[in-house]
C-alpha cells in the first residue's frame, strides 16, 4: 500500500515539474506585448467605428448645405439681367456716363439701352440712333455696340461714332481714334478701321462699304455744331428735321442735284433755308403743329419745294 502511494506520488511530481517547465519556458514579456497591441487593436477599432458613425451623421447636413450654396450661387448667377435706357429726346443732345465710366453722346432722337451692371467678359449696349462713344479701355472686356439690323461693332477702348437711325438707308461707324471692329449682320464679315475711315452698311444692298471721310464732319454734332461737306440737298434736310425737331418735307421738282459745303452753329432753321434758297430755287413755308384727340401734337411741318 506504502509502494503504490510512493509510485503515484512519484507520477504526479514529474507532471508537474513538466508543467513548471512549460511555464517557464513561455516568454512572459512577449505575452504581454501581443496582449497589449490586440487591446490597444481593438479599442481602435472601435473608435473608428463610432468615429464613422458620427462622421456620416455630420455629413449629411454639409452635403445638404453644399448643395443649397450650390442651388444658389447659379440661381443668381442666371437671374435675369436688369437694363437701364437713356433717351435723347427729339431737339436735344445729351452727354452720358456708363456703369464703366465711358461716356456717350446721344444725338436728337436716339435711345440708348445697357446693363446696369457689366459682365466681366463683354460690355453690351444696344443703340437706336446716334451715338458718340469715349470708351474706357479693358482688353479682357470688350465694348460691344449692337445695333437692331444686327450691325455689331466692338472695341477695347476708342473713339468712333455709331449712326443706326431706323429710317436711314445706312449704317455707319466712324472712328475717330484707336481701332474698332464691325461685324456684319451675318456675323461672316468682321471689318477692322483706323483712324479717319468710315465703314457703312446699307440696309437694303446687305452691302458693305468703306471710305475715308472727315471725321470732325460726323462728330460736330455733340458740340453743337452742323457740318456739311458736299452734301446734297436730301441728306441736309434729313439732318436738319432731327437736329431741330420738324417734320421737313421735300420736293425735287427740278430734278436737279444741288451739293453744299456749310458750317451752322446757333442758326434758327429759317436762317439756313434762307441761305440754301441763295443757291437754288427753293421755296419753303411752315404748318403748325395739330394737336391729336389724345392732346398730343404732332411735329411743325417744313414744306420745301426745289423749282
Amino acid at each position: 500500500m506504502k509502494e503504490f502511494d510512493s509510485e503515484t506520488l512519484l507520477e504526479k511530481a514529474q507532471a508537474l515539474g513538466n508543467d513548471i517547465k512549460e511555464l517557464e519556458s513561455i516568454d512572459s514579456f512577449r505575452a504581454y506585448n501581443v496582449a497589449k497591441k490586440k487591446i490597444v487593436y481593438n479599442r481602435r477599432k472601435l473608435l473608428y467605428a463610432t468615429v464613422m458613425k458620427y462622421a456620416a451623421f455630420l455629413a449629411l447636413p454639409l452635403l445638404l448645405t453644399s448643395v443649397a450654396l450650390g442651388y444658389l450661387y447659379f440661381r443668381d448667377s442666371e437671374i435675369e439681367q436688369k437694363y437701364a435706357e437713356v433717351t435723347a429726346v427729339n431737339g436735344t443732345v445729351i452727354r452720358y456716363e456708363l456703369p464703366d465710366n465711358s461716356v456717350v453722346w446721344l444725338n436728337s432722337g436716339t435711345t440708348l439701352r445697357y446693363p446696369v451692371t457689366f459682365s466681366k467678359d463683354e460690355r453690351n449696349v444696344l443703340l437706336k440712333g446716334e451715338a458718340y462713344f469715349e470708351v474706357q479701355a479693358n482688353k479682357e472686356s470688350p465694348f460691344y455696340v449692337n445695333t437692331s439690323e444686327g450691325v455689331r461693332v466692338y472695341v477695347y477702348g476708342t473713339k468712333f461714332n455709331v449712326s443706326a437711325y431706323g429710317d436711314a438707308e445706312d449704317i455707319e461707324t466712324v472712328l475717330e481714334e484707336g481701332k474698332v471692329n464691325v461685324i456684319s449682320p451675318d456675323r461672316k464679315t468682321v471689318t477692322q478701321l483706323m483712324p479717319g475711315e468710315r465703314l457703312a452698311y446699307n440696309k437694303l444692298k446687305h452691302k458693305m462699304s468703306r471710305s475715308r471721310v472727315d471725321v470732325y464732319e460726323k462728330i460736330a454734332w455733340k458740340d453743337g455744331k452742323l457740318i456739311f461737306r458736299n452734301a446734297p440737298l436730301d441728306d441736309i434736310f434729313k439732318r436738319l428735321a432731327r437736329h431741330y425737331n420738324v417734320d421737313i418735307q421735300f420736293t425735287n421738282h427740278s430734278g436737279k442735284e444741288y451739293k453744299y459745303r456749310a458750317t451752322f452753329r446757333e442758326e434758327t432753321l429759317p436762317q439756313i433755308l434762307d441761305y440754301l434758297a441763295k443757291s437754288a430755287t427753293l421755296k419753303w413755308r411752315t404748318e403748325d403743329a395739330v394737336q391729336h384727340s389724345d392732346t398730343t401734337f404732332t411735329k411743325k411741318k417744313i414744306i420745301v419745294d426745289l423749282y
